[in-house]
């Protein structure tokens, strides 16, 4: 995974997993899709997904940017840009 830290640079956000079982992601602004296997939430500048199984919003806090999530974490990506393609892709999967 290649991550552009030049752009990441400009979100301040930070993101903690514990035991692969809870994910928090200070500086979401908004989620984009949330399903059992994957959440896609909208930072400053760029998005992050986070897959794995049966994961679930917990705790969404928009004025505090928070983000909270539980399941089975297996990944995380970070992406620069969300095309509609591949947005309607995952929503209707």
């Amino acid at each position: 995974m290649e991550i552009n830290s030049k752009n990441l640079a400009k979100s301040n956000h930070s993101v903690s997993i514990l035991n692969k079982e809870k994910i928090e992601i200070q500086g979401a602004t908004e989620v984009m899709s949330s399903t059992d296997k994957e959440i896609i939430a909208k930072l400053q500048d760029s998005f992050v997904f986070v897959t794995g199984t049966n994961l679930s919003i917990s705790k969404l806090v928009p004025e505090e940017t928070l983000l909270v999530a539980s399941g089975n974490i297996s990944g995380l990506k970070y992406e620069n840009r969300l095309t509609k393609k591949s947005f309607l892709k995952k929503v209707f999967k």
